[in-house]
């Protein structure tokens, strides 16, 4: 049987995943942290980029690139931010879903505002099939809910599995 290029590539960024988020792992919290929102910011955003051929935008573009990459920053900074316990200059208590909700909001926002002609267009070619809804419904601003549930989603992984704040080994 061969072995079609496609599965090997994909068995190998795999393993290659695995490896460096077990060296992370052993070397420090805040690294695994930090590794965890990214690849799962790479997951979250290459799914989104695979339903792009749905709304006839192709998966290979920039906007793709941009979606792809804002998740994988989105991971990244509240992989950063995952090491207080409170915020410094307000004081109030950072818990996970605090962090992950923000986040998730202030991406998603700046994700709308700069890509609105594109996210109007996936909106709409959500909605045709309610034409009975108000016309306001097809607002791009509804995707600030999905964005803070993934911001949810990547701050619970990361605290979960490398843990946060004054839990974190740092001397």
């Amino acid at each position: 049987m061969l072995l079609n290029f496609s599965s090997f590539l994909k068995a190998c960024v795999t393993l290659f995943i695995i490896i460096i988020i077990n060296y992370m792992f052993k070397l420090h919290s805040i690294s695994g942290r930090i590794a965890l929102g990214v690849i799962t910011g790479l997951i979250i955003g290459f799914l989104f980029s695979l339903t792009m051929p749905l709304y006839n935008i192709p998966i290979v573009s920039k906007f793709s690139a941009g979606t792809i990459l804002l998740f994988m920053l989105m991971g990244f900074t509240l992989g950063l931010v995952g090491v207080f316990d409170r915020h410094p200059l307000f004081g109030f208590k950072l818990n996970w879903v605090n962090r992950g909700i923000a986040a998730g909001f202030m991406f998603t926002l700046v994700y709308i505002l700069v890509g609105y002609d594109t996210l109007e267009l996936i909106m709409q070619a959500n909605l045709e099939r309610f034409s009975f809804l108000p016309r306001w419904i097809n607002s791009p601003f509804w995707m600030l809910i999905d964005g803070s549930i993934i911001g949810l989603i990547i701050s619970y992984i990361e605290t979960r599995f490398a843990k946060e704040g004054s839990s974190l080994p740092l001397r």
